[in-house]
């Protein structure tokens, strides 16, 4: 009877320990995005941001050495 009763204290105990396992983990979660919201830094979205800059850089690239050739063209043409 007397082990019975240890291992249910020691069962009991193990639960009551998962339980804050867990609370503490939800405590950790909230914080780290509280702290990520204000830093303001998101590697992804930075991510997302450099690749569209990139796209709009080389369609200027691209408008710009179109409108090169055509006007190379009628400088030609002229002539």
């Amino acid at each position: 009877e007397a082990y019975a009763q240890v291992v249910g204290n020691l069962g009991n105990q193990t639960r009551a320990a998962a339980i804050g396992a867990k609370g503490q983990d939800a405590v950790l979660a909230q914080a780290t995005a509280a702290q990520q919201a204000v830093s303001g830094v998101n590697l992804d979205e930075e991510a997302a941001n450099l690749l569209k800059y990139q796209q709009a850089y080389q369609a200027s690239s691209r408008v710009i050495s179109i409108a090169n050739s055509l006007f190379a063209e009628i400088i030609g043409i002229m002539r």
